[in-house]
């Protein structure tokens, strides 16, 4: 029982290491032994944690949603508010440097995702569902139709403040 606690810590922290990696390079610098040289083991010792890249690369994606649903979370405690409120919020949360690096991954996983590649298509309709559901739990019960709206504007508006800085 304690190997598989240590394997199970081991892999969490190849993970931590990999979204890093991830956040400062993007993924057009992170072959699997660019990112095993980041986490300080060998790309074999890696594919021994993980099945495959695109394994670790899911798990990696899925630690990110969850560090932006916590954000999101942190940045907006309260619950009933309207889709302008909620909007207005969220931005505001977003314009920290770690949070923009991390968009700027989430918009090349979106490119990749609409290219039609895996594993970044499912994960990222599953982390868009996810995000949309969170929206809509912090909106007043007339506004809840509004939450794929206040998503677009959110993402929309990101996207451009990257684009023009």
């Amino acid at each position: 029982m304690a190997t598989h606690k240590k394997t199970e810590k081991r892999r969490s922290e190849i993970v931590e290491a990999a979204v890093s990696h991830l956040v400062a390079y993007g993924f057009q610098q992170s072959g699997l032994r660019a990112i095993a040289k980041s986490v300080g083991i060998s790309d074999r010792m890696i594919m021994y944690y993980f099945e495959t890249k695109e394994d670790l690369i899911s798990a990696a994606l899925e630690l990110i949603g969850e560090s932006l649903a916590n954000g999101m979370d942190a940045a907006v405690p309260q619950d009933n508010m309207t889709a302008g409120q909620l909007l207005h919020a969220l931005s505001k949360a977003l314009q920290t440097e770690e949070v923009r690096s991390i968009m700027q991954l989430w918009f090349e996983i979106i490119g990749l995702a609409m290219r039609g590649e895996e594993p970044y298509r499912q994960t990222a309709a599953l982390l868009l569902s996810r995000s949309e559901e969170q929206i809509r739990t912090k909106l007043r019960s007339n506004q809840k139709h509004k939450a794929r709206e206040v998503l677009a504007a959110l993402e929309g508006g990101v996207m451009i403040e990257l684009l023009l800085d």
